[in-house]
């Protein structure tokens, strides 16, 4: 018998898989504080937000810039082992701080927030090192490692005020820190992290899932720059208190996302891939984005739409982008688990277009019933929103459950002679 080496696949599999089943309990818990706890953005909300933001986006965009990184810079990893294993004492650590909130536990909080804290600063080394390698070479490649680096300091930021505050919560900290901090933590986290790491992987990723690219090439890097720029001016208003320049910054943030909002739906219409399903989702979580950022002006304007903003930008436009990304991305990743790296299965092939179809509808029934319902304060149809998400998440598990199954039965048998070559140990 001939035993196959392990390899070391594009994207951790084991990663993503960690990252779904954080979004699937995500709303196995929204259901439970739907059916018997007041939503309020109290500790066992916060364990559910965090659950989201921290178990299943983070780990799902960390797990995928394993690949971006390199394949996007031409850079060689530095540390990657390093890096993959970090994920897992990251994943570990969210669970703890989920723990913390659920329970009420503020004596864990700190010590789970330092735990993230050291394995993302265990991830972020080396993938720093690794993009500093590209920063003196060719133009395209530095922009690309530079806007990465940016993008992973806002990350850093996030978790270093996150630790900050669970330290200042379990010891009654200073007043300050624990009124102006949550909310630029949530803006480091949501805009200076994941939605303009979201805003500059897309414009690669988009080319595979549409067949197009984008028209107006500075687009890009100018949401980027204006949601970056918006991020740091609205932190430094509260920090100053100064709302006119929190506005300011608000107003960059929502013109960044108008820019991207705009490319990213000419794209979409001049589409030519006929595998519509992860376009859908894109599409919607551009108006989503839109959708969460006026929520958010409101609330910024003295209104309680606080809540369904966070839900809104959390679950619609940032969980939308990676649920379209993964029915991409993610069916190219079993292929290639399936069959080998140089695969070239496409997802439609593998994937069940009804299935695909009806975790998209139940999805955006969960975004649109869950805004509504914290917007209205409607607990009943909160209920609804986390009991049509978790039925979308175990629709969309059972197709990538087929892909996998359609991937592994169509494998094309090997080739005799290289199955003999094996055999005798050549070569």
């Amino acid at each position: 018998m001939v035993v196959t080496p392990s390899r070391r696949h594009w994207i951790p599999p084991v990663a993503l898989v960690a990252g779904q089943l954080a979004h699937g309990a995500s709303w196995i818990l929204l259901l439970v504080l739907a059916l018997h706890r007041p939503f309020t953005l109290g500790a066992p909300a916060l364990g559910w937000l965090h659950l989201i933001a921290l178990g299943w986006l983070t780990m799902t965009a960390l797990a995928i810039l394993v690949h971006v990184i390199p394949g996007f810079t031409d850079a060689t990893w530095t540390g990657e082992r390093i890096a993959r294993g970090a994920l897992f004492i990251f994943e570990t650590a969210v669970i703890v701080l989920v723990f913390g909130f659920w329970n009420g536990a503020t004596a864990v909080l700190p010590w789970a927030g330092t735990l993230i804290v050291l394995a993302l600063a265990s991830y972020l080394v080396p993938a720093s090192r690794t993009l500093s390698t590209v920063l003196a070479g060719p133009k395209t490649e530095a922009a690309i490692a530079r806007a990465l680096l940016i993008t992973l300091g806002s990350l850093f930021i996030t978790v270093l005020i996150g630790a900050a505050l669970a330290w200042a919560l379990a010891a009654g900290g200073p007043a300050t820190l624990l009124m102006s901090g949550p909310p630029i933590h949530a803006s480091f986290g949501m805009i200076g992290w994941l939605t303009v790491l979201v805003m500059g992987v897309s414009t690669r990723t988009v080319r595979p899932i549409t067949g197009a690219r984008s028209r107006r090439p500075w687009a890009h890097s100018a949401a980027g720059g204006c949601e970056m720029g918006g991020v740091v001016l609205f932190a430094i208003g509260l920090m100053l208190r100064t709302p006119v320049v929190e506005w300011i910054g608000v107003l960059a943030v929502v013109l960044g996302a108008l820019i991207y909002v705009a490319d990213l739906l000419d794209i979409l219409f001049r589409a030519t891939v006929r595998h519509r399903p992860p376009q859908a989702f894109l599409g919607v979580a551009a108006g989503w984005l839109v959708g969460g950022l006026a929520l958010s002006v409101s609330a910024a304007a003295g209104s309680s739409s606080g809540a369904a903003a966070v839900y809104v930008l959390l679950v619609g436009w940032l969980g939308q982008m990676v649920n379209g990304h993964l029915y991409h991305i993610g069916i190219r990743l079993i292929a290639t688990v399936a069959r080998g790296d140089d695969d070239e299965t496409r997802p439609g092939e593998l994937l069940v277009a009804p299935l695909s179809w009806a975790s998209f509808v139940l999805f955006q029934t969960a975004v649109a019933s869950g805004a509504c319902a914290l917007v209205f304060d409607w607990p009943t149809l909160l209920t609804g929103a986390a009991t049509a998400g978790l039925c979308a998440w175990i629709t969309m598990v059972i197709n990538a459950a087929i892909a996998a199954c359609r991937a592994v039965s169509f494998r094309e048998p090997p080739d005799s002679t290289r199955t003999v070559s094996l055999l005798r140990g050549m070569p």
